[in-house]
């Protein structure tokens, strides 16, 4: 007998009236996969009756066609692009609370910034059992959503220009310190990062190429905004213009591997991206700064097996190319 585990899922509706369920979206996915309701109903064991009559009840309850018949193909059927968007972000939905297929909840939320280490971490947590989900939504968005109750952990290096201190003037500004803690991580290299055949040593020579972006409310969408004030000052260009004549300044993406990525294929000259992201795909790297890369926690979640396994995972990281360990990484501050 197998152990007992909780599931969950979600549920549209409308006027407490049911729309769609698991059931509805798993006969919805299967349409799109396969093309026949015919063969969909046998694969889920439904009735072919049942199949319409949550179809019906969707469209019906949406006042929009999900499903589009197929011409001269008995049975054929395919999603309509509502269909499709509904389906996407019902799986949407599903992955903020579980990332198994099966629906094992997962009682922990990392968000913040994209790390390599920290992705590392969680892929081998999750090997060994753990249920942990990821949102790499950006130093700001993290310390938001752990603020907000959204998220256990987030990876945070927000630089104060004013103090050149990382991280915790913001926590003192928002008035967080009863809410979180901060566990010291590690320096971490970050860099304008191109192919190796083209060379940026001035920092002004990224004028006139195309970039990749990353966010707003990232902590690299912070120092790119930082050097291109500098390169604004230094050439005596207005800053605002700068801006709207590089190329790419509107390519905007939510991580680091996305930016290596697009530099990797041409389809950007260069970014600003994590040493440690950039070597393992063959870039180069032009330095801007060694930055501090922490970890800040919920208190309620302090205790939780899942938060206390990650943090005795980051406190006994090895070396690797692009990262600096220091004396006191998973060493906890609470003010």
């Amino acid at each position: 007998m197998g152990k007992p585990k909780y599931k969950i899922e979600v549920i549209l509706e409308r006027d407490g009236k049911v729309l769609m369920d698991n059931t509805t979206a798993n006969l919805l996915e299967a349409l799109e996969k396969r093309g026949s309701l015919l063969s969909v109903v046998k694969d889920l064991g439904l009735p072919y009756s049942k199949a319409w009559e949550l179809i019906n009840r969707l469209e019906n309850g949406l006042n929009v066609k999900i499903v589009n018949p197929k011409r001269g193909y008995r049975g054929g059927m395919a999603l309509t692009e509502e269909g499709r968007d509904l389906l996407n972000t019902y799986r949407s939905i599903m992955r903020r609370y579980s990332w198994n297929p099966d629906g094992a909840i997962c009682d922990t939320v990392y968000a913040g910034s994209d790390d390599c280490i920290v992705r590392d971490i969680i892929n081998d947590m999750r090997k060994d059992g753990y249920c942990i989900d990821a949102y790499w939504v950006g130093s700001m968005g993290g310390l938001n959503m752990v603020m907000m109750g959204l998220a256990d952990i987030a990876g945070v290096h927000l630089l104060d220009p004013s103090s050149g201190e990382y991280n915790i003037p913001y926590i003192r500004s928002f008035g967080a310190w009863n809410d979180v803690v901060l566990m010291r991580g590690y320096l971490r290299l970050l860099g304008i990062v191109h192919k190796p055949h083209l060379s940026i040593g001035d920092v002004t020579d990224i004028l006139g190429l195309k970039m990749v972006n990353r966010n707003p409310g990232s902590g690299t969408r912070l120092v790119i905004e930082l050097l291109l004030n500098g390169i604004a000052e230094n050439t005596g260009y207005d800053a605002d213009e700068i801006r709207r004549v590089i190329k790419g300044y509107n390519d905007v993406v939510k991580t680091h591997i996305e930016v290596t990525e697009k530099v990797v294929r041409g389809i950007a000259d260069y970014g600003v991206a994590i040493a440690g992201q950039a070597l393992s795909m063959g870039l180069a790297i032009r330095p801007l700064a060694l930055e501090e890369f922490d970890i800040v926690i919920a208190r309620s979640s302090i205790n939780k097996p899942t938060v206390r396994e990650f943090i005795r995972r980051m406190s006994k990281v090895n070396p690797r190319p692009g990262y600096v360990m220091i004396r006191n990484t998973g060493e906890i501050y609470m003010k």
